[in-house]
């Protein structure tokens, strides 16, 4: 059982979320303006040391970006920092369980909360911090994530101690949807790529020691035979969110547009 099973007549969105691995619905306009306006204000203040210039207050907010040396961006970037404050997370969880756990006929939901070593690094936060990302990739910069399945980081963070806090039993394969928000920037070839039905294959996947610890990587070989299964659904370019399987292989590809690629993301624990 997942939380694309039940005995009950599935909802249009449920069905495909079972048969391709993923669904799309629209997203809230006031929501994402809020999130927006979280975003610009700590890119604008993370960049004010590096944009010279006396109009900096109008400066867009891609010029304010591509100022900060890569390696600041690297460091301050981390994602203890694109956490979303504490009414906002709230607001987006609160939309998550009225329109997406309904339509899972789920009667519960919740939302795991920040590592502790996040909350130590980010005076911000706190322990009970709900884990609802951002994140921005800069054009043409090595900003955006290889391809992956988000199951493999939850075994790994799992098994090396992390505690989610969730209120009620679950089991993060069956009982989590994984929702990703285009914010800004997100064209038909920019935005978020995903192998349809791919929540269903057996895939190798490889753990690799990194800069940030062990992480799971999908065989580069795999990737390769794959590389024309990839697809961006049109929905995401004009404001959708994609609620898709935690199995489900999807990427960030490398961001060639003029804009910054701005997004959000949430595990929702359904019961």
């Amino acid at each position: 059982m997942s939380p694309s099973s039940s005995t009950t007549k599935e909802t249009p969105l449920k069905q495909q979320f079972i048969e391709q691995g993923f669904s799309t619905k629209a997203f809230p306009e006031e929501l994402r303006s809020s999130m927006l306006r979280h975003i610009e204000s700590h890119i604008r203040e993370l960049g004010a040391p590096y944009f010279k210039s006396e109009n900096r207050s109008q400066a867009s907010l891609e010029e304010i970006a591509m100022s900060v040396p890569d390696e600041v961006w690297s460091k301050k970037m981390n994602r203890a920092f694109r956490v979303f404050p504490h009414e906002l997370a709230g607001q987006v969880h609160q939309w998550a369980d009225n329109s997406i756990r309904k339509e899972f006929g789920r009667k519960l939901s919740a939302v795991n909360v920040v590592y502790s070593s996040e909350a130590e690094m980010n005076p911000k936060l706190t322990k009970q911090s709900l884990a609802i990302y951002w994140r921005c990739v800069r054009p043409g910069k090595p900003d955006a994530g290889r391809a992956h399945r988000d199951a493999t980081f939850w075994v790994l963070e799992l098994e090396e101690g992390y505690d989610p806090k969730i209120p009620f039993p679950f089991d993060y394969l069956k009982d989590c949807l994984k929702i990703w928000i285009p914010l800004k920037g997100c064209t038909p070839k920019t935005t978020l790529q995903v192998i349809p039905r791919s929540h269903k294959e057996e895939i190798p996947i490889v753990i690799e020691q990194t800069e940030y610890g062990r992480r799971p990587t999908i065989d580069g070989a795999w990737l390769q035979k794959q590389e024309k299964s990839f697809i961006s659904p049109i929905e995401l370019s004009q404001g959708s969110c994609i609620i898709f399987d935690m199995d489900l292989v999807h990427r960030g590809p490398t961001h060639n547009n003029t804009e910054l690629r701005i997004s959000a993301e949430i595990s929702l624990i359904v019961q």
